[in-house]
């Protein structure tokens, strides 16, 4: 009898913390619930924008300008190391040729100078494109930073709370949240009276 007493008992408390248990996972999903519904409520009621970032670069005025400048030096000093290049190989030759002419000791040092005329030219060229490639990329950053400004600004007058790049939005419906092609208009007119200027060693 007291076995079967302590067996009810022992089912009882079973029952009760079996209830309880299942209380505390109501309250849990129920807050999951209450909060993922906020987020959600928060979500729609924030209102959404698009950008199409690296169209607007791609396809802006002074883009294509940079562009085209830096085309034309880089071009300019190909030009130049090409010019280079003709004058090395004919002097090449020519000492080649007057190695009859001289002793061993002095053909030696005749090559070592060469060799370190070759090397100098070399690192000038080497330098020329470096210092031409930093001014691009510093010109470069100074569009994104004036075009993220400017997309800020739009976002704000447009009262829009998050900004979206295209290239990582899946699908919308609707095409109205897209101010791409505002904001490339504001970034050609900001940019159209910027001088650009890439330096490179003469």
């Amino acid at each position: 009898m007291i076995f079967f007493d302590l067996l009810v008992f022992s089912t009882l408390i079973d029952i009760k913390n079996s209830d309880q248990m299942d209380n505390h996972r109501y309250i849990n999903n129920f807050s999951y619930i209450q909060n993922s519904l906020k987020i959600s409520n928060n979500i729609e009621n924030s209102k959404i924008g698009i950008i199409d970032f690296r169209y607007i670069l791609k396809s802006s005025n002074a883009m294509k300008l940079l562009g085209n400048k830096f085309l034309i030096l880089e071009k300019e000093i190909n030009k130049k190391i090409k010019q280079k290049q003709i004058l090395l190989k004919r002097k090449e030759e020519s000492l080649k040729k007057s190695k009859t002419d001289m002793s061993e000791s002095e053909y030696k040092n005749s090559v070592k100078l060469f060799k370190k005329e070759v090397f100098q030219i070399q690192n000038k060229y080497k330098d020329e494109r470096a210092l031409l490639n930093k001014s691009f990329q510093k010109i470069q950053k100074d569009l994104k930073d004036l075009l993220a400004q400017i997309i800020k600004d739009v976002s704000v007058n447009k009262n829009i709370n998050i900004v979206l790049l295209k290239e990582n939005v899946f699908l919308f419906n609707n095409n109205n949240i897209d101010f791409t092609n505002e904001v490339l208009n504001l970034f050609n007119d900001k940019t159209k009276s910027m001088k650009i200027i890439i330096n490179s060693p003469k």
